[in-house]
């Protein structure tokens, strides 16, 4: 005995239908990458377009009598590219960097030395260098570079901990984003709870990946104990303005969280480009925005001795203390409301 296939003819009437294509929900879907590819040319191009000085602080060390006439012809020719502070103290000059308050310096005396701080950035490293070399070739003298702040040669961009404050951020927000979708109705206290452990997690895991290539950017056990005290301190306060956002917009939120968290932090971080180089609206942004508010500290504390780092750590603070404080508030409201209901 043979098994004989037996096809049954299927009517058309019969045959799965596939639905028609839902255009309106893949119109709102197709929303996110416009909006993404909009925010990224306005903010990351509008930024780094063009990286010039813009009113960088640098001292000019000598008698009144050589750097008058000097500053006179920088600034007649600069434009407003500098903020040029004139003294005939070298220790205050150097005092001015070590404290964040100038780019670098140059003294002028029996020969042009330029004082640097590489680790403010590669690009304040160029400029301080280039303008010592142009009052040199007028007087004839040799150019002598002290760095005040050297970086290691493992980070010779002085981009590492820009990219460790990226990583910071992504554990920050991805975690609250990931919740957001798998546990939509967790409890507020249970979010808190998850995101603390992502706040200690992250920067342990992120300093620990990237010594291996930045040899611990030089620094000594202390100042690593301060960086990632600071970065566990903004990796939390990047998941509490995350669970903001999701409260107060739901399933929006994804657009506010880019916004404020990739958009606009990272272009005003002073990371990838220093402060004294992007246009005017980043530096003010940069003045109490919140990546700029973790990005100062952290490069104070490896390279400037913390010096500086306190009223960036206290801006830092008003960023959480108005999220928590805020989250309570639109809780504490939502909860009315499922009561009343």
């Amino acid at each position: 005995m043979t098994d004989i296939d037996v096809k049954i003819p299927i009517s058309p009437a019969a045959r799965p239908v596939d639905p028609p294509t839902n255009w309106k929900a893949v119109g709102g879907g197709l929303a996110f990458p416009l909006f993404f590819v909009i925010m990224f040319c306005l903010c990351y191009v509008s930024a780094f377009h063009s990286p010039v000085p813009n009113q960088a602080p640098i001292v000019v060390v000598g008698s009144p009598s050589v750097t008058a006439p000097l500053i006179d012809g920088i600034e007649a020719t600069s434009g407003d590219k500098f903020d040029i502070v004139a003294t005939d103290s070298a220790a205050d000059a150097i005092s001015r960097i070590d404290n964040r308050d100038a780019i670098g310096a140059i003294e002028i005396s029996d020969t042009v030395t330029a004082h640097i701080a590489t680790g403010a950035g590669a690009s304040t490293v160029s400029v301080v260098t280039g303008l010592a070399h142009s009052i040199a070739d007028e007087t004839g003298q040799q150019v002598t570079v002290i760095d005040s702040a050297p970086v290691t040669a493992r980070d010779s961009s002085t981009v590492g901990l820009f990219y460790f404050l990226i990583v910071c951020t992504l554990g920050g927000y991805l975690t609250i984003t990931v919740l957001s979708q798998v546990a939509p109705r967790m409890r507020l206290k249970e979010q808190y709870s998850v995101l603390a452990g992502a706040a200690i997690l992250t920067p342990l895991l992120a300093f620990g990946i990237t010594s291996i290539f930045m040899h611990a950017f030089g620094a000594s056990f202390g100042e690593i104990l301060q960086l990632l005290g600071i970065a566990m301190f903004y990796t939390f306060t990047v998941g509490a303005v995350s669970i903001l956002l999701n409260r107060l917009l739901g399933q929006a939120a994804i657009f506010a969280v880019l916004t404020v968290l990739v958009f606009i932090n990272f272009p005003s971080s002073g990371g990838a480009i220093p402060v004294s180089f992007l246009p005017g609206f980043w530096q003010h942004i940069h003045s109490f925005w919140l990546g700029s508010s973790a990005m100062e500290p952290i490069r104070s504390v490896i390279y400037f001795g913390g010096n500086g780092a306190g009223p960036h750590l206290i801006v830092l603070g008003i960023w959480l203390v108005a999220a928590l404080g805020l989250t309570w508030l639109v809780a504490a409201r939502q909860s009315k409301k499922a009561v009343a209901q």
